[in-house]
């Protein structure tokens, strides 16, 4: 709970042009313990940002929705101004922000230009990151492709096999390996013949 004595000092700090929120940060995850501290270390690289200062926080314990836990914090934060406000939105993601104080913000049209273009560099980064992260997951997934096809081609070199003892041999289960062995007949680098599995001649 915030003291009078506090509440006139965030109000003083409103005056000067600050901006009062409410922010809520959820976390959802598991284990319990491990997003319960998780949330603490965002907690505390929030605190460590320019330009802002908590000035009342609440950490709620984690709750188990279906098979997965969530928790939040529910954060007073002083912002310096809107952009500030606006880089911790695109930084830290909250759930919600409420603006609490003051009741109307104002800004001339070349402070608006200037958020709005923040924005969108905000957003190409965002974009530029997914594209990245996409190109990624592709590579790896061929690489694990290309992996799995290697294990299956130095197994069926050893001798011909049925699904089960490749299965069994290689650690890959029956059903996704079975899309992997169709495809490599498709290709041509192994042949079916009554249920047995081999490299092709």
């Amino acid at each position: 709970m915030v003291s009078e004595e506090k509440k006139r000092e965030i109000k003083a700090k409103v005056a000067e042009g600050k901006i009062l929120t409410r922010i809520i940060i959820e976390i959802v995850g598991k284990p319990k313990e491990h997003i319960e501290k998780a949330l603490k270390l965002v907690v505390e690289k929030i605190k460590e940002q320019k330009g802002l200062q908590i000035v009342e926080e609440k950490l709620f314990d984690a709750e188990k929705q279906d098979e997965m836990f969530s928790t939040f914090a529910e954060l007073g934060v002083l912002f310096k101004d809107i952009e500030t406000l606006v880089g911790f939105c695109f930084d830290f993601m909250p759930s919600s922000i409420e603006i609490l104080d003051p009741e109307k913000l104002s800004f001339d049209s070349n402070e608006f230009a200037g958020l709005i273009n923040d924005l969108l560099a905000k957003l190409h980064q965002m974009t530029l990151k997914m594209v990245q992260n996409d190109i990624e997951k592709k590579a790896l997934k061929k690489n694990m492709l290309n992996m799995l096809k290697n294990i299956v081609m130095i197994l069926l070199n050893i001798k011909s096999m049925q699904l089960e003892q490749l299965s069994k041999s290689s650690g890959i289960n029956e059903k996704d390996l079975k899309p992997l062995l169709d495809s490599m007949i498709k290709e041509k680098i192994i042949d079916l013949k009554e249920g047995v599995y081999s490299l092709k001649k």
